[in-house]
């Protein structure tokens, strides 16, 4: 039997069996298609990103001690722990998470008001993002090197020490930053600059860098210490 785990909470706290592995839900590219009259082929635009997916488990559950709508209600209430995007992990793909949402409108099916089945579904963000992306690596010389395992570009959250320099990634992506004091937390998927709650956008100039698969550059110049990095790798 597998395992759910949903906003830190695990299934097997709720006494619930996951029956089998679910499906794989291959997200879908998000493109816009326009057709002209008296033109043969339509115009396709890719807008650069996927759509979400949703993750379906079948599970059982036994309410031994208390009655069949406690027990319900005590499930919804961790399945409602959230109305936003939170971390959803299973023991299927132990080497990734996700960002989802659970749906609404599953229905528990009573079996002699002692135990039940359900079906829970989950609207997931599109990417399966790796547990090893979540390891900061800290970078201390001006010159090294990064590896993306993945097919994909990953938006990484940067924390850079000192005082003032210019964070260089491949050569081509360069971000100043005037005024470190001490560290500047750099967002790059939000792309957003910070240190705690000051933010620091007004410090900076320049592009939020991506790491591209395979082999990055990490580089700088100017009064830098340290760069750490978290590189938030994924796939789908």
């Amino acid at each position: 039997m597998g395992v759910i785990i949903f906003n830190n909470k695990s299934s097997a706290d709720c006494r619930i069996q996951v029956a089998h592995p679910p499906g794989y839900a291959y997200p879908e590219r998000d493109y816009t298609i326009t057709h002209i009259p008296g033109r043969n082929g339509d115009i396709i635009q890719d807008n650069g990103c996927y759509k979400n997916v949703e993750r379906t488990y079948e599970v059982s559950f036994d309410a031994p001690n208390e009655d069949f709508a406690t027990y319900a209600n005590a499930v919804s209430a961790w399945l409602h722990s959230t109305t936003g995007y939170a971390r959803l992990e299973d023991s299927y793909e132990p080497d990734y998470y996700r960002m989802a949402v659970y749906q609404e409108s599953n229905i528990f099916e009573n079996l002699y008001n002692k135990a039940g089945t359900a079906t829970i579904v989950f609207e997931c963000k599109p990417q399966r993002f790796l547990k090893t992306g979540e390891t900061p690596v800290t970078i201390t010389s001006p010159v090294d090197f990064l590896s993306n395992p993945t097919g994909f570009e990953a938006y990484p959250l940067i924390k850079v020490s000192g005082t003032f320099g210019t964070l260089t990634i491949n050569d081509n992506q360069t971000i100043t930053l005037s005024s470190i004091d001490s560290y500047t937390m750099l967002d790059c998927e939000l792309q957003d600059a910070y240190k705690e709650t000051t933010n620091k956008n007004s410090t900076i100039s320049g592009t939020f860098p991506v790491l591209k698969p395979g082999s990055n550059t990490i580089g700088w110049t100017g009064n830098i210490s340290s760069v750490i990095i978290t590189p938030r790798w994924w796939t789908i």
